[in-house]
C-alpha cells in the first residue's frame, strides 16, 4: 500500500518529536549533581576544612575513626550520598570521644568545594568530633610498595578504580598513624571500643572483611600493616573488588599460624590480633542483605543485629534496594535510632 507524502511527513514529524523527548529524558536523568553551598560557618566549626590531613597535626594525636572517599581521582564531582553521610553520623553519635576524620583523597589539592556534592554537610558539621580533610595521595604513599601501583595508568585504566585505591589507601592510613577504619557504608550501632586495638572481623566463614579494620600506629598493628603493604602486590586482580578481603585473609591466617579464618576465630591469634565472627561486624551478605528492606522481615532483620557493633550495608548491592513504604524496615529502623538528623533530612530518599 502507498503512503502520501502528507503521510510521510506527519511520520517524519512524530519521530523527531520522540527522538527529541529523548534526548531530553537524557540530559534530565544524567544532569550533573548541584553542589551544595558550604555552610557560612564551616570554618568556625571544622577549621581545617579540606586542608592536608598530614599537615593536621593536632588530630593526628588521637586514635581517630576515618572514612575515605576515593572518586575524586576518577570523576568530576564527587557525591557523598545519604547513606554515605548516614555512615558518618552514626559513627559520630557513638564515639563523642573519638575523632571523626572523613577524607576525601586525591592527588591534588582538595580545596575546590564546587567538586563535591555533599547536601547533608551542613548536619554533620553540628558535630564537634567530625572533621573533614583532604588526604593527599602522594604523600602519603611515597616511600611504601604501593606507590609505583598507584601512579601507574593502570589504577585509571581498571573499572573498579575507586574501590582499589580505597582498599590500599586504608591499609597506608592505618600504617602511617593506626586508628580504625571504616568503610562508608558501614552503620555503627556502639561505641568502637576494644580490649585490643588490632582487630579484623570475618565476612563470611573464609574471608576477612575489609570494611571495618584496627590497628594501633606502633607496635603489631604496624607490623601488620606493613606486612599487608608489602604482599598487596599479589593480590592486584584487575578485575576483582574484594582484592582487600583476600589480602587480609591471606595475612591474617598467616600471621596467626592457622590453616584457616575459621580456625582464627574459634582459637584465637596469641593475644596479637582478634578477629571477631561474623555477626559482630558484618551480620549480613550480598544474598540477604534485602531482608533489611524488607518489611515483612522486620524480625529477622532485628534478630540479626541484635549482637552486631557495625551493620555494614553492602552498598555495591544493596544501592538501589529502598526502604519499603509497606511497614518498617531494618534498615529504616537503625537509620531512625542512629542516624536521625540525616534519615530526617532524606528520609524520603532512603
Amino acid at each position: 500500500m502507498m503512503i502520501s507524502a502528507r503521510w510521510n511527513q506527519n511520520l517524519r514529524s512524530i519521530g523527531a518529536v520522540i527522538v527529541l523527548l529523548l534526548i531530553v529524558r537524557f540530559f534530565y536523568v544524567h544532569r550533573p549533581t548541584e553542589t551544595a553551598k558550604l555552610p557560612d560557618d564551616i570554618f568556625e566549626k571544622d577549621p581545617g576544612f579540606l586542608e592536608s590531613y598530614d599537615s593536621s597535626e593536632e588530630l593526628h594525636r588521637y586514635s581517630s575513626v576515618y572514612f575515605i572517599e576515593t572518586s575524586a581521582p576518577f570523576r568530576s564531582v564527587v557525591t557523598v550520598e545519604p547513606r554515605q553521610a548516614c555512615a558518618i553520623e552514626a559513627a559520630a553519635r557513638a564515639n563523642p570521644r573519638k575523632k571523626i576524620i572523613v577524607l576525601f583523597a586525591s592527588w591534588t589539592k582538595f580545596s575546590d568545594s564546587g567538586k563535591v556534592s555533599f547536601p547533608d554537610l551542613p548536619a554533620l558539621i553540628r558535630f564537634p568530633n567530625v572533621h573533614f580533610r583532604w588526604l593527599d595521595v602522594e604523600r602519603i604513599t611515597r616511600d611504601t610498595p604501593v606507590y609505583d601501583v598507584l601512579k601507574s595508568e593502570e589504577l585509571y585504566r581498571r573499572t573498579n578504580g575507586a574501590e582499589y585505591l580505597s582498599e590500599v589507601l586504608r591499609l597506608v592510613l592505618l600504617y602511617r598513624y593506626g586508628g580504625i577504619y571504616l568503610d562508608l557504608d558501614v552503620v555503627t550501632l556502639k561505641s568502637l571500643d576494644f580490649y585490643n586495638p588490632n582487630f579484623v572481623g570475618a565476612e563470611t566463614e573464609r574471608l576477612v572483611g575489609s570494611s571495618v579494620i584496627g590497628l594501633e600506629r606502633h607496635g603489631y598493628g604496624e607490623t601488620f600493616a606493613k606486612r599487608s603493604l608489602d604482599n598487596f602486590k599479589y593480590f592486584n586482580n584487575q578485575h576483582n573488588v574484594r582484592n582487600g578481603s583476600f589480602l587480609l585473609t591471606y595475612q591474617v591466617v598467616q600471621s596467626c599460624e592457622k590453616l584457616s579464618l575459621d580456625e582464627v576465630v574459634q582459637g584465637g591469634c596469641g593475644g596479637l590480633l582478634e578477629v571477631y565472627p561474623q555477626h559482630f561486624f558484618h551480620p549480613f551478605n550480598e544474598g540477604d542483605v534485602e531482608l533489611m528492606f524488607d518489611s515483612g522481615r522486620l524480625e529477622e532483620a532485628k534478630k540479626r543485629i541484635s549482637k552486631a557493633m557495625t551493620v555494614h550495608m553492602l552498598h555495591r548491592t544493596s544501592r538501589k534496594m529502598r526502604i519499603d513504604g509497606n511497614g518498617k524496615t531494618g534498615y529504616e529502623m537503625i537509620a531512625k535510632t542512629y542516624c536521625p538528623v540525616v534519615y530526617g533530612e532524606n528520609s524520603g530518599n532512603f
